[in-house]
């Protein structure tokens, strides 16, 4: 065996060390596995630098030195390693997997520069149900769910870091690093992995007063939340959520993501905390989830009219009355003024905007609702 095939296998095991690691959620020792696979995968590429003719010896072990130099955050690296495998006579595939590799370095360069970091665990989406097939799903239920998760991971951020909740406007410029990045689907099934961005270290005279949360720390909040959430644990979850505003904006993001019963049938998250598999499946409807609502809020507020309405949500004013108001025009051209409570209007009422909708709540003297719950109408 020569230097060059003895390096490449330690290398190999270095590197499948570090998946183990990553796996089990020690992210300190899998860096430090794939930081000596890296090194030691890079001096065997190199001992082929002259080579031109040695292939595919030569191009694979520098395609492979370069996603091991991306695996350390060492994008410059790895943008060399992948110019030395494509200055030889790589095959195409090869040669396709190092240009991939390059504008990869390139994205995580363009993230570092803007002071993001993505953090190296993962947490998993999976989808199940008649709009979803292995490996492919309908646009629509897929994007719905990633704009929520979206929505749902800044109001946690914002929350764990004892912000008072933003009815509307931009987050806070620390809070709009934390970000949400999407692999490739799973073959197998429709899954995807979900990276947190984060905010990196800033430039002298960049910094901001806002905290750190871990993005680990973000994943696990999450999950706990939806696990309480489908488990109808309301106790729990709201001793977790105790400011009224994000509590009700968890429940109707949380709603959101739950299964229609017709389309989507399971909707599920997984993480790794602490080397052990965490996770929670949401299986009950949002029709299920409403009606238990509804007989909650009658059982608790018999003396109050609650009304249902189908119609179009025609504009959303913050600002009239002092109160934020929705307008909801019926079948029969009767417009109904609807006011949100507060949490309720940025993340769940207006992404709804000029859609058919139905709308409940408590209707007064004045034949003002106020609102308790607001779907997308089936077509």
């Amino acid at each position: 065996m020569t230097e060059m095939e003895r390096l490449h296998e330690k290398a190999m095991a270095l590197a499948e060390q570090g998946i183990l690691e990553r796996l089990n959620g020690n992210i300190p020792a899998a860096e430090a596995f794939f930081r000596q696979a890296y090194e030691k995968e890079s001096q065997a590429a190199k001992s082929l630098i002259d080579n031109l003719e040695k292939e595919p010896t030569r191009s694979i072990l520098f395609r492979s030195a370069a996603s091991l130099a991306l695996d350390c955050n060492e994008n410059r690296e790895a943008e060399r390693l992948v110019a030395l495998g494509l200055l030889g006579n790589p095959p195409d595939e090869i040669a396709d997997e190092l240009r991939s590799l390059n504008e990869r370095a390139s994205f995580e360069r363009h993230l570092k520069l803007r002071g993001i970091v993505l953090a190296p665990e993962e947490f998993q989406l999976s989808m199940a149900g008649k709009a979803v097939s292995g490996g492919i799903t309908q646009s629509e239920p897929f994007i719905m769910r990633i704009d929520d998760i979206r929505r749902l991971l800044r109001r946690t951020v914002e929350r764990m870091l004892g912000i008072s909740y933003r009815e509307g406007g931009l987050p806070a410029p620390g809070v709009r690093d934390y970000g949400l990045f999407i692999s490739v689907p799973r073959v197998s099934s429709f899954a995807v992995s979900l990276k947190v961005s984060y905010p990196g270290v800033p430039l002298p005279g960049f910094e901001s007063n806002i905290a750190y949360v871990k993005p680990t720390a973000i994943v696990d909040e999450i999950i706990t939340c939806l696990d309480d959430f489908t488990h109808d644990r309301q106790k729990e979850l709201k001793t977790r959520i105790h400011d009224e505003a994000y509590y009700r904006n968890f429940v109707g993001i949380a709603k959101n993501l739950s299964p229609d019963g017709e389309q989507i049938s399971q909707v599920g998250f997984t993480s790794v905390q602490e080397g052990e598999p965490k996770g929670v499946q949401l299986t009950r409807t949002r029709a299920s989830i409403k009606q238990k609502q509804t007989r909650e809020l009658e059982s608790v507020e018999p003396t109050r009219s609650l009304i249902t309405i189908t119609g179009s949500l025609l504009y959303a004013n913050e600002l009239r009355q002092q109160k934020q108001i929705i307008i909801v025009l019926d079948d029969d051209d009767k417009q109904h003024k609807v006011v949100v409570p507060k949490g309720m209007m940025s993340d769940i009422v207006k992404p709804l905007w000029e859609e058919r909708v139905i709308v409940s709540g408590f209707i007064d003297q004045h034949d003002v609702i106020t609102l308790e719950n607001i779907d997308r109408a089936s077509d």
